[in-house]
């Protein structure tokens, strides 16, 4: 059977005693059914199932969060004034959850479902009351999966050694996403916002420049560990006498030598 075929609403687990359709629910194992009372274990490890993540942010609101990302400490300086944003795609992207028992302990792995370009998503924390189950209206906003679970099951065994025996559940969950093209400096760049978090996700963007910092840290290291000879020289030079005087002049020279390092690190901060 299609992988994809079993990842759609229709796939269902039925109560044990009286097959009404159970209301599954991530990381649970058991459901009470609803018309009959009965307990349920349920076994998801052969099964999968398919979710979505509410979306709770607007357009809007999606664009405000990327400005402030924008104008954050890892990007350009007035990147968050300059660039300019074309508007935003739509959509539900999807990904497989798959958890896992990894020594006991439970641990949630999330790989993309379809092509991405952006692989940060895949750090992004779903809590498993964010689902609900998967709507046929959303059908027109919903990337089509391409990438098997088969395929993320070898993916797992070769780079994590992650066994079939260990995967606990495995489900197909579409993400809401707001997908931003960016113009700055005659480049155009992409971010994502989750639609659910407000979280951005960006792969390559104007980041700050680290020569300036670099060649700060280096002048700032060469002139403090010549401070530090100060007391060594008077040591040397005054057979030991000088020691005390050595440590004063070295303090002196640490806290002068701050001043003017402290003001040109301002001063490339602001212009970087």
């Amino acid at each position: 059977m299609d992988e994809f075929a079993t990842a759609s609403p229709e796939t269902q687990i039925l109560c044990h005693q009286c097959t009404a359709v159970l209301p599954v629910e991530q990381g649970s194992q058991f459901v009470t059914c609803e018309f009959c009372g009965a307990t349920n274990f349920v076994d998801k490890s052969g099964a999968v199932l398919h979710y979505a993540v509410r979306a709770t942010v607007d357009e809007t609101a999606a664009a405000a969060a990327l400005r402030r990302w924008m104008g954050g400490n890892d990007t350009v300086k007035d990147l968050d004034k300059k660039a300019v944003l074309a508007r935003p795609s739509f959509q539900m992207f999807p990904m497989w959850l798959v958890r896992v028992d990894e020594n006991g302990k439970e641990k949630v792995v999330l790989e993309p479902a379809a092509a991405l370009s952006i692989f940060d998503i895949t750090e992004l924390s779903i809590p498993a009351s964010d689902l609900d189950p998967y709507d046929h209206t959303m059908d027109g906003d919903a990337t089509t999966p391409t990438v098997p679970l088969e395929t993320v099951r070898k993916w797992l065994a070769e780079n994590q050694k992650i066994a079939a025996g260990q995967i606990k559940e495995s489900s197909l969950v579409h993400l809401p996403l707001f997908l931003f093209k960016y113009k700055f400096e005659g480049r155009e760049y992409t971010a994502v916002v989750d639609a659910a978090s407000s979280q951005v996700f960006a792969s390559i963007y104007p980041s700050k420049r680290e020569v300036p910092y670099v060649a700060i840290g280096s002048i700032g290291c060469a002139l403090y560990f010549c401070a530090a000879l100060i007391p060594a020289i008077s040591f040397f030079t005054t057979d030991g006498t000088g020691v005390v005087f050595g440590i004063l002049g070295y303090i002196v020279a640490a806290i002068v030598l701050a001043i003017p390092i402290f003001g040109v690190a301002a001063y490339v901060s602001a212009r970087v």
